[in-house]
């Protein structure tokens, strides 16, 4: 790397830090500092959410969310209440005050970035946006166009196991024995594949897997949805949902009049999905064998609802 390049950036990031305040002890003249402000920011545009949810999201070690969060409830901002769907799962909202501080921190940032742009004339403005996005682009790489195939190709399975084993303990803790978990029943799968009865969504963008979700055949007329996942940048943005249309045009399409899935009480958002396409909750059970105790749960569907 070129030495005289990275003394510039420096100033540039010490010119930029001290331009909107994040050297200051409270952000924009509130009573919260940038991390504080921030989680605020987060929950508000994800409520209700989960910790671990948070963790993907900021990028922050545990424990110190932990202590953000604890400060942030007992100035009543946020409130956690259990999960309807399983009493050891806590989601967390921002309470009255808490969209009050809210509102205040995202107008009084409205009105610092546009006292920024108030020297500046329509072009330049266009300018100075044209290269905030180049340096994204630059640093970051593209968000490409998402394309979703169909044909199984070598490598994909690895990659499937790889981002279950990486996501799952980031975002959930979960241990060692998922993903042992998932490499055996994707050995199952592969071992048994056949592109007529079975089905794979293998979700791309910019030559990197982003997402996945499979359907197999279990028997006659029954098929089972396995391994969705969606990396977390890509969520949010309809991708999930998309899957799970396609996936039960499939089934339909295939003859497939029954459908079931297994999956754990702390993946609401999946299950929220689930139920949308008709999925009921058929089976729990406890379990300890991914590292932490979890209730899987088993979610089918039927093509005549009255058969659940």
């Amino acid at each position: 790397m070129k030495t005289k390049i990275v003394p510039k950036i420096r100033a540039f990031n010490r010119w930029y830090t001290d331009q909107i305040g994040l050297l200051d002890q409270h952000l924009l003249n509130s009573d919260w500092s940038l991390a504080e402000a921030r989680l605020i920011y987060e929950i508000q545009a994800a409520q209700p959410v989960q910790a671990s949810q948070l963790i993907s999201i900021l990028h922050v070690d545990k424990g110190y969310l932990s202590r953000l969060l604890k400060k942030l409830e007992k100035e009543r901002i946020i409130t956690r209440r259990k999960s309807p769907g399983d009493a050891r799962a806590f989601l967390l909202s921002l309470t009255e005050r808490g969209m009050r501080e809210f509102a205040a921190l995202n107008e009084a940032s409205d009105k610092q970035i546009g006292q920024m742009l108030e020297p500046l004339n329509e072009a330049q403005r266009g300018e100075l946006v044209g290269h905030m996005e180049a340096v994204n682009h630059l640093l970051n790489g593209p968000k490409g166009e998402v394309t979703i195939r169909t044909q199984l190709l070598p490598g994909d399975l690895g990659l499937v196991a790889y981002l279950h084993g990486l996501i799952y303990t980031r975002e959930n803790e979960f241990g060692l024995g998922f993903e042992g978990y998932v490499l055996k029943g994707l050995g199952e799968f592969v071992l048994g594949y056949d592109p007529v009865k079975d089905r794979v969504w293998v979700c791309e963008a910019d030559g990197r897997m982003v997402g996945f979700l499979l359907g197999m055949r279990r028997e006659e007329g029954v098929a089972q949805l396995r391994y969705f996942i969606l990396l977390p940048e890509y969520r949010g943005a309809g991708l999930g949902k998309r899957l799970m249309a396609l996936f039960m045009e499939w089934l339909r399409a295939s003859g497939y009049r029954r459908a079931f899935l297994w999956t754990t009480h702390e993946q609401e958002t999946a299950t929220a999905l689930y139920l949308r396409h008709g999925f009921r909750l058929t089976e729990e059970k406890e379990t300890a064998g991914f590292g932490k105790m979890l209730a899987e749960r088993r979610y089918d569907w039927s093509e005549d609802a009255a058969d659940l």
